[in-house]
């Protein structure tokens, strides 16, 4: 990347790849937005946001790019709402939200945007969910999550919302809820088994796999536990421990299979182990290491490969990026 950086948000929009905000090496929120051509290989640095911002909740819709909340240089959260526009190579600012808020997740659907959760100045967890019309680019309140949290999970399968984990101040929350957009109503589904912060959370339509993070109380050290919930059976399963005990590491679905790589060890330093888990086996295989270590990294799926950009490495903030595929 152009750019070294961590706790940046990433957003694929066709074949090209968008990373937005994010800190400097001194921990100052960054108004950096830079697109990776997949095609040519190639960096471009596009106009800045005009808002200074790190870890906003992103989201993409034809040719709208939209920025939503995250932490303000002064290290408070924003209620700071912008919108690109791919074509005009510009960024607007539109209606605020209602509260200043960091950790704040969101997903598409039907080309719409959705926002929940999220966190006050105070620590207070929310439990907003609402919705952005990208044709006013006004907010509609929908029903709240009933859990209050920030920094979730959110997914969206068989046209459901699924939002797991998270954490409620410093304390992690254990909660699965489902939306049903149809019946606008929200229910609740059987517990995360553990209690553990920095897990980090994939779907591959079938199964929501819960992996790693930091134990409670955070003496214990970094987890390697994986738990599976199956969305059909709606029951949580505890499977094969991953062989590498991490928190904050990139996650996602390659080759149908659950890919962990990098994140933060017991020993305190960025990683670079990859492992791979098949569910259908209940069993995990490392592959190769990834180029450079990362934690508090970009990533996310484009053409069943899995990207990492950025974060920390162990020469400090970094501007690597790799890609993850299965040949």
């Amino acid at each position: 990347m152009p750019s070294k950086r961590v706790f940046a948000s990433p957003l694929v929009h066709e074949e090209n790849l968008y990373i937005i905000g994010g800190c400097d090496e001194r921990g100052i929120p960054l108004d950096c937005f830079e697109m990776f051509n997949t095609k040519q290989k190639k960096w471009h640095r596009l106009q800045n946001m005009p808002t200074k911002r790190a870890a906003p909740a992103v989201a993409c819709h034809g040719t709208k790019i939209i920025a939503v909340g995250g932490v303000s240089e002064s290290q408070h959260p924003l209620n700071a709402v912008e919108i690109y526009d791919i074509v005009d190579k510009k960024w607007t600012t539109v209606e605020p939200l209602e509260h200043k808020l960091l950790g704040i997740s969101s997903v598409m659907r039907d080309g719409k945007a959705y926002f929940m959760g999220g966190m006050s100045a105070d620590t207070s967890p929310f439990d907003m969910f609402v919705e952005l019309d990208l044709e006013t680019n006004k907010w509609q309140k929908l029903p709240p999550m009933p859990t209050p949290r920030y920094a979730t999970s959110a997914f969206v399968v068989n046209d459901k919302l699924y939002v797991i984990g998270g954490r409620q101040g410093k304390i992690p929350c254990v909660a699965l809820e489902v939306y049903d957009f149809e019946k606008r109503q929200w229910s609740t589904l059987p517990d995360l088994p553990s209690k553990r912060v920095f897990a980090m959370y994939a779907t591959d339509g079938m199964y929501i796999f819960s992996v790693g993070g930091l134990l409670q109380p955070a003496n214990q050290g970094f987890s390697d536990i994986c738990e599976v919930f199956h969305i059909e059976k709606g029951e949580w399963t505890v499977c094969q421990n991953m062989p590498t005990k991490r928190g904050d590491f990139a996650i996602g679905i390659v080759g149908g299979k659950l890919v962990c790589a990098g994140g933060l060890g017991n020993d305190g330093k960025p990683l670079k182990a990859v492992e791979v888990f098949d569910v259908a086996s209940n069993t995990w295989v490392s592959v190769t290491d990834i180029p450079s270590s990362h934690c508090s990294c970009s990533y996310t799926m484009l053409n069943d490969q899995l990207y990492i950009c950025g974060g920390l490495s162990c020469r400090g903030p970094s501007n690597s990026m790799e890609a993850l595929r299965f040949s």
